[in-house]
């Protein structure tokens, strides 16, 4: 028998410690003399990141508890290990140090770089042929100026190694690629003010030695062009190299084939074969034969696996359509990867092509969500100005509880970060958590989100804080005259760039919302140009359209007075819950503190908190538990408010 209660006020089945509690999903899965292995972040142990095996039906932790498999390289770092021989090669968060370790449980990690005090880490890494180097972006602090980037290799035999530099020159590196032969290697590269998905160049050199070391040589710059961002780049077993590239050509990440100086488009989808690089090492797209690859399309629906022919410029659709799929490996005619399902967390399958069969195997993950869970509703929101915007609605789910007849569901709008990145259909605790509580969410790609194509990416470009705020409210007034939600009760919750679309909307738009929450959020633009880290020194230039000035951004009429929320932060009425990580060198703690101090000057009820030892984004156990558990309460608490006035 279900209770009768108003929404928002429901008491979930799902506890706040079993949203954080459970693994998180698998990353990085690949197999090694039959073994599967796999990266996994530990929540229970600071949020460090370890090296697991598949063992008996159980998984083994193979990273020693002083070790954390995770870099600093770009701040947001991603892939920072490779296989070579028998040994795992890693990056050393604690220390930016390179180590190797042999694949069995109680195995030592042995240090291969010099200790070096300014040495944020290695990224990208990747094994060469030799068996006794590899290749990496290397990050280096520099005193007194920005950090320096490079790609170099390191001699895995020594306990004191020195990076040799194969590249330098440019602001970043990404991505780099050695062909089968070990003859040439790939890379992309881009500088300030580019961001790597607004122009990136694709290079490919000449690997040789020269007696001394590893150097490159005859550097051709394959792609160069203004306004074209190129990724994924890999070389085929023929030497040629494929890459996704969106420009001149195509609106979208499509595949092309770069062959002795002819360049060949492989697909022409309305789909994403690439994505925007935040991290390293995304693998979308791998060869299954002499001329066939696989690869992952991405569109406003799910992540689908394409089979495309070279020879046909075919692409039939294998019979796998997923709300995510990442890290595609291929090893014997089986396809490895992580499927993000929309009822549970990731796990890592496989898919045997000649039988079209799609294997679990690994950890079995478990759903919060037994008794059914909230499905997500894609959905396109026309705006104000003729344009439109994507999202995904959750109504309200829990089988314990119905609402009076005459009751709507308060909203919670969801902003994801970058502002350039995306949210898909995939499963996530604290969406079926909010649901469970009788919220229904709004997930929205407002435009300058990824997945839908260059223009739509591009869109926001001069326009942050005004584009991306007008599709919020204007999603908000779609769904309030659609009937789905109460116009009285709408919130609004986002981290980093999220952040800052929940102040910027909160000033903008104080009428639409009840409340808000923001995770380390931007409320200054001025504060984050000055001291923010050097992957995007120069990323608000281009996204408020004006280049970063000391002088004349303090200007009245200066567009990081008019677009900084804390500058209007008098047209806020709504109450507000914010936190904040002290480690935090994306978005410092002195943005925050602006924040706060201004709410606390103009009377606007706030609650504030800080944790000593997190960075950007949130990874203990402990920190997301008690932020959550804030936030929920903080909500119930004005709901319940507004019901007694």
């Amino acid at each position: 028998m279900s209770s009768i209660k108003r929404y928002g006020l429901w008491t979930s089945p799902i506890s706040i410690e079993a949203v954080f509690g459970q693994p998180a999903s698998p990353s990085y899965p690949f197999r090694h003399h039959g073994n599967l292995y796999w990266l996994q972040i530990l929540p229970e142990e600071g949020g460090r990141t370890a090296v697991m095996k598949w063992v008996d039906e159980e998984a083994v932790c193979l990273t020693p508890p002083e070790f954390n498999i995770r870099t600093k390289v770009h701040e947001y770092g991603g892939k920072c290990f490779c296989l070579l021989g028998d040994f795992l090669v890693f990056n050393n968060f604690i220390d930016g140090r390179l180590y190797r370790q042999v694949l069995e449980p109680n195995s030592a990690p042995v240090p291969i770089t010099a200790d070096n005090d300014s040495s944020c880490g290695y990224a990208d890494i990747v094994a060469m042929s030799c068996g006794r180097h590899v290749v990496a972006v290397f990050e280096q602090a520099v005193a007194g100026s920005q950090n320096s980037n490079q790609i170099v290799t390191v001699n895995v035999d020594s306990s004191q190694a020195i990076p040799s530099v194969l590249v330098s020159g440019c602001d970043f590196y990404a991505a780099p690629v050695i062909s089968k032969e070990g003859d040439r290697i790939a890379w992309i590269e881009w500088n300030h003010p580019n961001m790597p998905w607004d122009t990136t160049r694709l290079c490919q050199a000449e690997l040789n030695h020269n007696g001394k070391g590893y150097i490159c040589e005859k550097i051709e710059r394959i792609i160069n062009q203004e306004g074209a961002s190129v990724c994924q780049p890999g070389y085929l077993h023929d030497g040629s190299l494929v890459y996704a590239y969106d420009g001149s050509d195509s609106d979208w990440w499509n595949l092309y084939r770069y062959d002795d100086g002819s360049i060949t488009q492989i697909t022409d989808e309305s789909a994403e074969f690439g994505e925007a690089h935040w991290v390293f090492g995304q693998t979308r797209w791998v060869q299954t034969g002499f001329d066939e690859l696989v690869a992952i399309a991405t569109d406003h629906y799910g992540d689908r696996l394409l089979g495309i022919d070279l020879n046909g410029n075919r692409a039939p659709i294998l019979k796998l359509i997923e709300s995510g799929i990442c890290h595609l490996q291929y090893c014997k005619n089986k396809l490895l990867f992580v499927t993000m399902p929309e009822d549970r967390p990731g796990s890592i399958v496989e898919f045997e092509l000649s039988r079209e069969q799609l294997i679990n195997i690994g950890p079995k993950s478990s759903s919060l969500v037994n008794n059914g869970h909230a499905k997500p509703e894609p959905m396109e929101c026309p705006t104000a100005d003729g344009g439109r915007t994507f999202g995904y609605f959750y109504p309200p789910f829990n089988p314990g509880f119905v609402a009076p007849d005459d009751c709507l569901p308060p909203l919670v709008v969801t902003v994801h970060g970058g502002p350039t990145s995306r949210t898909n259909r995939s499963f996530h605790p604290l969406r079926q958590y909010f649901t469970t509580l009788g919220f229904a969410v709004f997930d929205i790609n407002h435009r300058g989100s990824t997945g839908y194509g260059r223009s739509y990416r591009q869109r926001l470009l001069g326009e942050w804080g005004e584009v991306d705020c007008m599709d919020i409210a204007d999603s908000i007034r779609y769904l309030v005259n659609q009937g789905r939600v109460d116009p009285g009760a709408i919130f609004i919750r986002g981290g980093s760039a999220g952040g800052y679309a929940v102040l910027r909307a909160l000033t903008r738009f104080p009428e639409l919302f009840a409340g808000g929450a923001c995770y380390y959020g931007i409320g200054n633009l001025i504060t984050l140009s000055e001291i923010t880290h050097k992957f995007e020194a120069r990323y608000t230039d281009r996204l408020v359209g004006e280049a970063y000035d000391p002088e004349s951004a303090r200007m009245p009429a200066s567009r990081y007075i008019t677009r900084s929320p804390i500058f209007d932060i008098e047209q806020l009425k709504s109450p507000l819950i914010l936190f904040q990580g002290l480690l935090d060198k994306v978005v410092p703690p002195e943005v925050s503190r602006e924040v706060v101090s201004l709410l606390k000057k103009n009377g606007v009820p706030h609650a504030y908190t800080e944790y000593g030892q997190e960075g950007h984004g949130f990874r203990s156990l402990e920190t997301r538990i008690d932020s959550l558990k804030k936030e929920t309460t903080f909500f119930k608490e004005i709901i319940e408010n507004s019901l007694s006035s």
